[in-house]
């Protein structure tokens, strides 16, 4: 019979409050992937892969699924707050371990700032009387609260976000099926909008199937919230698979009467604004409005769970005493969040979000998630093959290293000046640990006993 290990296993006190379910788990990781993403990058999709985005999705949702399986996998043996940190900390090196959390925080803490700016910028648009540095405050303040609140409200707030982002997408469609079969000349079962053999080019659809990836982005956020769920093992690998399911339908819907409703990607002049275009053709400005309103708010949601997901991570190397436990493992005596953590981000989220342009944020995002995927992906090879000898190939060797592969490639088609900042930010925290580990043995044991798991807990294998 599969172990389940507890938290209290690697030496910690249960301080979290566990509240959530699995519905709980699947929205905040949905919310998380940023769903407006699909509305938003539509039109350059459509572009690069010359009208097959259904099938650029579909590839980016495949290549997703093997690092989705490998948090699944190390969920089940470190079920802790703390993510890739975690889990490469404890089963590769606790070095390595920091530094996957260190280059982690950089995703979790651009992610809210992202979509505080793409927020902002939209609310500013539609009331122009109050200043963008004005509608960022509006959005860190109310998302800071609600986090501090606890998780249960941050769920809450998420469901009914979840509810507008479903009343949207259903928008969209009935009018793009309305739009089709009224006499417009639009056909609304097309295979073009899937496979259109004229256009088809292999290339095309693997350099969007690399958006595609980027729009997946950020559901390995659930494994943060570990010790905040019951039976999290079963419950978090549950959560995960039908996030990223959910998440693919909805790409695959949006894309697919998006295409229905504009065949010819050549007539695209905007790519920023097509699908914005679209929501006008096909339910004037009524629809435009609501889609946008939309868009506006689930970007506050998913700055919400950003916030949540980093003050988790801050929260688990805090505990670890590698950076300042005092203040960031602090936990709010009623409500059991990380209250300082939170705050932590708040600031740092209006300074950046005002500091920082949006072209630059968007460019740096996905740096961080992707070589996370890439060492949890490891961490699968070194915990079960290699520490544990499971003789496994297929699921301990060959799927995650597909997963690396994948994560590899297309970090390595990231723009020059991600590269450039992101292993710059890595080489800083490379500067930090080693300084601290020369000035302080307490902190050089710290990071040795962090890793030291009970050897009875550890080698948890499936059947």
């Amino acid at each position: 019979m599969e172990h389940q290990a507890s938290v209290e296993e690697y030496g910690y006190k249960q301080e979290l409050k566990r509240s959530l379910g699995v519905r709980d788990l699947v929205i905040f990781g949905i919310i998380f992937m940023s769903p407006a993403s699909c509305m938003t990058l539509f039109g350059l999709m459509t572009t690069i892969s010359q009208g097959h985005n259904v099938i650029a999705y579909a590839i980016g949702f495949i290549a997703m699924l093997f690092t989705a399986y490998s948090y699944g996998k190390m969920v089940e043996a470190f079920p802790i707050a703390g993510s890739a940190y975690s889990y490469t900390q404890r089963a590769v090196s606790p070095k390595l371990g920091f530094i996957a959390g260190w280059v982690m925080l950089m995703d979790y803490f651009l992610i809210p700032l992202l979509l505080y700016v793409i927020s902002s910028i939209y609310a500013h648009e539609m009331i122009p009387q109050i200043p963008l540095w004005g509608w960022i405050l509006i959005y860190v303040i109310p998302v800071s609260y609600i986090n501090i609140r606890g998780v249960e409200v941050a769920a809450k707030t998420n469901t009914v976000v979840s509810a507008l982002l479903i009343a949207a997408l259903l928008a969209f469609v009935i009018a793009a099926i309305h739009y089709a079969v009224t006499g417009t000349g639009v056909s609304l079962f097309s295979m073009n909008a899937i496979y259109n053999p004229k256009m088809f080019s292999m290339k095309a659809v693997i350099s969007a199937s690399v958006l595609a990836v980027l729009s997946y982005l950020g559901f390995d956020s659930i494994t943060t919230l570990a010790e905040e769920v019951h039976d999290s093992a079963k419950k978090i690998k549950l959560a995960i698979f039908i996030a990223l399911t959910l998440q693919s339908v909805l790409y695959f819907s949006l894309s697919y009467f998006a295409t229905v409703v504009a065949p010819d990607f050549t007539t695209i002049t905007n790519p920023d604004t097509a699908f914005f275009e679209l929501t006008y053709k096909v339910g004037g400005s009524a629809l435009q409005i609501f889609i946008t309103l939309v868009i506006i708010i689930s970007g506050a949601s998913t700055a919400l769970a950003g916030q949540a997901a980093a003050s988790r991570l801050l929260y688990g190397m805090g505990r670890d005493k590698l950076i300042p436990g005092a203040f960031f493992a602090y936990l709010h005596p009623t409500y059991r969040t990380p209250t300082y953590s939170i705050l932590f981000m708040a600031v740092a989220g209006i300074a950046g979000a005002l500091t920082i342009s949006f072209a630059t944020l968007a460019d740096l995002v996905a740096f961080g998630g992707l070589f996370g995927f890439i060492c949890v992906n490891l961490s699968v090879i070194f915990h079960y093959y290699i520490k544990c000898k499971s003789g496994k190939i297929v699921r301990h060797v060959i799927f995650p290293l597909l997963g690396m592969i994948i994560c590899a490639y297309i970090l390595y088609g990231m723009s020059t000046l991600a590269k450039t900042v992101g292993f710059s930010w890595m080489g800083v925290g490379i500067i930090y640990l080693v300084v601290r580990s020369f000035a302080s043995q307490n902190f050089k044991d710290l990071l040795e006993n962090n890793s030291l798991v009970n050897p009875d807990a550890i080698c948890a294998l499936d059947d």
